[in-house]
């Protein structure tokens, strides 16, 4: 009998991982609580509240899998988890649709001044001539980040007629940018090009604060900055000050290096903000869980 720990919140039903696993749902698990039981599992699930560290690691002494349903793995020390002989998988293909419909209604949100013109009507005001939008047809889409969900972006901005700048660390073939009218740019280039641009990278060490004050200084002074993908890889502060002073269009942004917010880009102006609601759909936590429950059990060869 494998033994899982679920230490935070989800569907359970869905997990739908059999008799061959004995699960324990425990999504108020404090980190002292997890401390104290790791030894006892062959299989954590988390999401992003619970950090499974070096530490907690050292204590999960039968741990073979640490799986977490949705993307990005910033909560689990992968590298010590392979040290240790760990695996560790997510399903970031559960959420693509979600995250990629998200950018897109920042992007016509904040072309069209919809919050603005939402708040404006409830106070009592008709700002029609004030609210002059863009339309995103003929305008550059930049997409930072060419994996699943930049690549379905990518194709939403060609429906809409927009053009198609990408960049990637990885090389990306020709079979895959060229149905979806994409350019593979250096990212100085994109930035300084893009009338849009779309955030979709890991949080690492080579991308914290990636857009900072000299790059954002960089771009279009109407552009827009939409990040649905790591907190840390926008510098809020320089962020903030580039909105107040007008340098750049406007942002959306559904990840912050601390969650809640707090600091300048809270006031910031022609800012959308959200918690952290990319993959929030119906369908994508559902799925999101039902692979999850696929792999592990594809792990363990369980039927």
């Amino acid at each position: 009998m494998v033994r899982v720990l679920v230490c935070d919140q989800i569907d359970i039903k869905r997990l739908s991982l059999g008799p061959s696993f004995e699960v324990d749902y425990r999504p108020a698990l404090s980190r002292e609580e997890l401390l104290s039981v790791a030894g006892n599992y062959e299989v954590f699930v988390v999401r992003s509240r619970t950090k499974v560290d070096r530490e907690v690691l050292e204590r999960a002494n039968r741990l073979k899998l640490v799986a977490r349903p949705g993307t990005g793995l910033d909560n689990v020390d992968v590298g010590f988890a392979k040290e240790r002989g760990v695996a560790v998988a997510n399903s970031p293909e559960s959420l693509v649709e979600a995250v990629a419909e998200q950018v897109v209604l920042a992007m016509l949100a904040l072309s069209r001044k919809l919050v603005q013109a939402d708040t404006g009507t409830r106070s009592g005001k008709w700002e029609k001539n004030a609210l002059v939008g863009r339309e995103l047809r003929g305008k550059v889409l930049g997409v930072v980040g060419f994996g699943r969900i930049g690549r379905r972006i990518a194709e939403i901005g060609k429906t809409l007629g927009m053009t198609i700048l990408a960049y990637d660390v990885v090389a990306v073939p020709p079979d895959v940018t060229r149905p979806l009218g994409a350019r593979m740019v250096p990212l100085d280039e994109l930035f300084a090009s893009s009338d849009y641009i779309t955030l979709h990278v890991p949080m690492t060490p080579d991308t914290a604060h990636m857009v900072d004050a000299p790059r954002i200084a960089t771009m279009k002074q109407r552009s827009v900055l939409v990040n649905m993908s790591r907190g840390g890889v926008v510098d809020e502060d320089a962020l903030a000050s580039a909105l107040r002073a007008g340098s750049i269009g406007g942002a959306a942004l559904d990840v912050f290096e601390k969650e809640p917010p707090s600091g300048a880009i809270l006031s910031a102006p022609n800012v959308i903000l959200t918690p952290h609601i990319g993959g929030q759909t119906e369908e994508a936590q559902a799925n999101a869980i039902e692979v999850i429950g696929e792999k592990v059990r594809a792990f363990f060869k369980a039927p």
